[in-house]
């Protein structure tokens, strides 16, 4: 008999009445029958917990289905909105009748799959099936659920109800369609085995005798137990079949089964298991640790790199162990320092269940340093992302040593100071203490410097140091402000004797020879001392105080302490304006250029001139070189002044070329400055090519205590100054402490007799012994000898008797300006002979 709706055979028909209200309360779905108006004539058990409605709504007169929606509405179970028009819309789309089908996820979290379909008859079926398990599992499963479009006929999966005697009692037409059964067998009261026997006969359970399956199942299913399973059919698809015992009064009364085709589903596990693979092997890829905890902090991944930098095993990372587990496993071997293991446990355990976006550092006992950024799932839970971050943090802690300290010293730095300074300076004018502040500066450091090496001299910075901060006690503040400048802070200080002691034990210190390079050094020192309150309120005058004093110690000889006077203020006051001054006068270039005639000794002929630099301050009185000089070479302006005045004198040279003086040179002096600077050649070359001189056109000299200092670095300079063409002299010859051997090194065209030597050589026989063995000695070595400071015709007469080749003096001219010399050129005989 073909039936396509569900059929009961009249004998049982009570019997079939028991058992569907029996049915769909054991059910494991809910549902709900509404009349044709959509007032509620049934719900389940399971419908009602489901959508946690009230039992007090069921207990007289049925709701309708406008009042449960409503109900709905005003606890928030559609969203924000207004109830009357959330109910309205739910009500035009309920009223149409149609079936329907969607996902509903509740406040509470749970997902539920929603059917409705109109019944035959009129009225209308809702079906509630609880499917957050698959949802939470796989989401990709949740589309999978089967649609339920009424019970019994209009279900989506099969469904078969079996009395306690395995009688056919009650099925649907999936129920054929899944199990493949033949129409005209399936009929109310059929036999199980009848039913069980079409598959075995078709070899679904496989080979062998068919009779031994069915029996097998028969006895299976005579046990009335619950059960689930899955069968793959020899078509390939697989069903989920699940059975439930019906119970009444106590007492069994038959079983129903669902059957659903879930081979899609299947194939998305599957899919999903190779996603997992994939995302683990992607994450065990990644350069940074990262682990996933689900909503009930279980573990779901951890990759390599955070297994290895959270110090844990595979074995237990493999066990998808609670959150807990794991902190309890660090807590107990000491990864969070000394706690009480359960109370931390439990605190740590309690934030994870409510993660938010976070970030901080943890530092391992091992050392190691992990950043941690922390995010929660939108679903629940939370992943969390580890890098090592120690040697950044060590290159950080590094860097804020540096930013604090000397690189060289290790002392404090300027920043350091000033910081520290001002904090002591606060707590003095709190506390009502005195303080002392020593600056300190050594003596000969830039000779060691030069002479030496850069390398001597910093090892030279750094043993002094070490004796200063040796020589203080702990709390005080030992700084190096740059150079050669170091600051001493004597904190909580009692008398100003104190100082003056500490002082005196610095000097000590400081002065014990050390050796460098093979070579014993005597270290000197002068110290300038300021006292908080009275020499000053704050760390700018206290600094602008100790620096004062430091200089009047230089100025008293060296190697020595001087404490500060308000009457030192004024004399740092004129230095400064000599400072600013002088800045100016480099930038504004406002310097002059006097030329002294140098002239043939014998014919007189004039040769060239000597490039004298001139000075006139601001308030119009002149400045003697030696006056400003030494301060330009102290504030590293003398490679400009420098420059200056060879680019003023190439400058006139050219001039006095074009005017018919064609054979005339020039000298400039050198500095020991400008004789260090590497761009000097360089320099040079850009200035005569720019005059369009030659190089033989200039002559350029230094001192013997120039080439002295330094003296490698001075040989090879003026090699390079030599290949020019410029000529080189040296200057003031017999004043310094040159050998003869080193004499020879240099690359030398002229030696100058020192204007000292030439005045007394009428009155004093060594003088004139110097000279004549200074000219001697020059022409040995094939030099040109000039002498300066000739002022009488009986020196010019004795020099020119000894063989001396040039002369220079106020016998001949004094320094002119450029103008002035021009014009005594011209008034020469000849125009360029005396």
């Amino acid at each position: 008999m073909n039936q396509q709706l569900p059929f009961f055979s009249p004998l049982a028909l009570q019997d079939a009445l028991k058992l569907s209200r029996e049915m769909l309360e054991h059910l494991p779905v809910g549902i709900a029958l509404f009349d044709p108006e959509l007032r509620l004539l049934s719900v389940n058990r399971l419908a009602i917990e489901m959508l946690e409605f009230p039992k007090e709504m069921f207990s007289g007169e049925m709701p309708t289905l406008e009042d449960l929606l409503y109900f709905n509405a005003c606890r928030g179970e559609y969203g924000p909105g207004d109830p009357h028009e959330q109910t309205r819309k739910r009500m035009e789309l309920a009223l149409r009748l149609e079936p329907h089908r969607f996902v509903r996820k509740r406040p509470d979290g749970m997902v539920l799959d929603v059917i409705g379909a109109p019944l035959p008859g009129g009225g209308f079926v809702s079906i509630y099936t609880d499917i957050t398990e698959h949802e939470r599992n796989a989401t990709a499963m949740r589309d999978q659920a089967l649609y339920l479009r009424s019970v019994l006929a209009h279900l989506p999966q099969g469904i078969s109800v079996f009395d306690e005697q395995l009688r056919l009692k009650c099925w649907n037409d999936k129920f054929l369609e899944v199990l493949d059964l033949p129409p005209e067998g399936v009929y109310a009261d059929v036999p199980f085995e009848d039913l069980i026997r079409y598959p075995a006969r078709r070899g679904e359970f496989g080979p062998g005798d068919p009779e031994a399956y069915v029996q097998q199942r028969r006895e299976w299913a005579l046990r009335f137990e619950p059960h689930r399973l899955e069968r793959t059919r020899p078509t390939g698809r697989t069903h989920l079949i699940e059975g439930c015992p019906m119970q009444a009064d106590g007492r069994t009364v038959g079983f129903v089964s669902s059957y659903i085709d879930i081979t899609e589903n299947k194939a998305r596990e599957a899919a999903l298991t190779e996603k997992n693979e994939l995302l683990q092997t992607l994450a065990d890829n990644l350069p940074c640790g990262v682990s996933i905890f689900d909503r009930n902090l279980h573990l779901v991944l951890m990759n390599d790199e955070a297994i290895r930098l959270l110090g844990f095993s595979r074995e237990l990372v493999n066990q998808c162990p609670h959150f807990s587990e794991l902190a309890r496993f660090n807590a107990e071997r000491g990864e969070y320092g000394a706690v009480d293991v359960e109370a931390f446990v439990a605190d740590l355990t309690a934030k994870a269940l409510h993660p938010t976006h976070h970030r901080l550092e943890r530092v391992r006992p091992n050392g190691v340093v992990i950043d941690l950024v922390g995010a929660p799932i939108p679903h629940g839970g939370f992943v969390t992302l580890y890098s090592d971050v120690t040697e950044q943090r060590n290159a950080a802690r590094a860097i804020e040593r540096l930013a604090h300290h000397d690189t060289l010293t290790g002392l404090a730095n300027r920043y350091a100071l000033e910081a520290r300074l001002d904090q002591l300076v606060a707590d003095a004018r709190r506390h009502n203490r005195r303080l002392a502040v020593l600056f300190l500066d050594m003596d000969n450091f830039k000779g060691i410097n030069d002479s030496m090496g850069h390398g001597v001299g910093d090892e030279f910075l750094r043993v002094t140091a070490q004796r200063l901060r040796s020589a203080v006690r702990e709390n005080d503040i030992v700084a190096r402000l740059g150079g050669d400048e170091f600051v001493v802070v004597l904190s909580d200080m009692g008398e100003p004797q104190h100082a003056l002691s500490a002082a005196t034990k610095l000097l000590e210190q400081l002065s014990q020879p050390v050796t460098l390079a093979g070579q014993e050094l005597s270290p000197s020192t002068s110290i300038g001392i300021c006292f908080f309150p009275q020499d000053g309120r704050d760390r700018g005058s206290l600094m602008q105080s100790a620096d004062i004093a430091m200089y009047q110690a230089k100025q008293m000889g060296k190697g020595t302490y001087r404490c500060f006077d308000p009457a030192m203020m004024e004399v740092a006051t004129q230095r400064a304006a000599m400072e600013r001054a002088l800045k100016e006068a480099v930038a504004c270039k406002r310097f002059e250029v006097h030329y002294q005639p140098l002239v043939d000794c014998r014919s007189r002929a004039v040769l060239g001139c000597e490039a004298l630099i001139r000075w006139q301050h601001p308030d119009g009185h002149w400045i003697a070189p030696l006056d400003f000089i030494p301060l330009a070479e102290e504030l590293g302006l003398i490679n400009q002044v420098g420059e200056q005045v060879l680019q003023l004198a190439c400058s006139a040279l050219a001039q006095w070329h074009r005017e018919g003086h064609a054979h005339l040179g020039m000298s400039v002096n050198l500095s020991a400055v400008q004789l260090r600077n590497p761009l000097l050649p360089e320099q040079i070359a850009d200035i005569l090519h720019m005059n369009g001189l030659p190089g033989t056109a200039l002559t350029l000299e230094i001192t013997e205590s120039v080439a002295m200092q330094d003296p490698q670095t001075s040989i090879h300079r003026l090699e390079q100054i030599r290949a020019l063409g410029v000529r080189l002299a040296m200057d003031d010859f017999g004043t310094g402490y040159s050998s003869l051997a080193y004499l020879q090194r240099l690359p030398l065209n002229i030696l100058k007799l020192d204007r000292s030597f030439v005045q007394e050589m009428e009155t004093n026989p060594n003088d004139a012994a110097i000279c004549t063995a200074s000219i001697g000695l020059a022409h040995h070595l094939g030099l040109i000898v000039v002498a300066e400071g000739v002022e009488t015709e009986a020196q010019h007469a004795f020099l020119d008797s000894l063989g001396c080749d040039v002369c220079q003096g106020y016998l001949f001219s004094r320094p002119l300006p450029g103008d002035a010399l021009r014009q005594w050129l011209g008034g020469l005989p000849g125009g360029s002979t005396a």
